[in-house]
């Protein structure tokens, strides 16, 4: 994955805490003292260099502002890339297969086809048994649901 980094806002930031250092009359020595952080660290974020969200913090509890002060600027809010479909449709079949469980659809086993097919049936989805399979698992992991084999197929029920 190639670094990111959205060089505007980080720029704003960083002006909006110098502004702030030096509204208190301090020098940037006196804030790397006042959070125990180089000198070039401080000044780094001033002039909008990467981060860590904790050194952005302490310099603004420093400075004796709330971060939100310091974030309070105009920001697009839309993201970088648009979610594919595919992804989409998997969050989607997620949350479908969570609305069965909470609904009590696995108070008797279930296999991942017995799934697949409500479903189709209810929702008109067109997944096959094994992306079924996959979030049934995920459940599995994360306590949610119970699995039993039979054979060389697998049958998930609520806990």
């Amino acid at each position: 994955m190639v670094r990111y980094k959205n060089e505007i806002v980080l720029k704003t930031l960083g002006k909006r805490l110098k502004a702030e250092r030096l509204k208190a009359e301090l020098e940037i020595e006196d804030l790397a003292a006042l959070t125990g952080f180089s000198y070039n660290t401080i000044y780094n974020i001033e002039n909008g260099f990467e981060t860590y969200l904790s050194y952005f913090i302490e310099v603004c509890f420093s400075l004796g502002v709330h971060p939100k002060e310091i974030m309070d600027i105009e920001l697009d809010l839309s993201p970088r890339f648009s979610l594919p479909a595919s992804r989409l449709e998997k969050s989607r079949l997620t949350n479908r297969i969570n609305t069965l469980i909470e609904s009590s659809y696995f108070k008797i086993e279930r296999s991942a086809s017995d799934v697949t097919e409500k479903l189709r049936n209810d929702h008109n989805l067109d997944f096959k048994s094994k992306n079924v399979s996959v979030i049934l698992v995920r459940f599995v992991k994360s306590n949610v649901l119970n699995i039993s084999k039979v054979g060389n197929r697998n049958f998930y029920s609520t806990k």
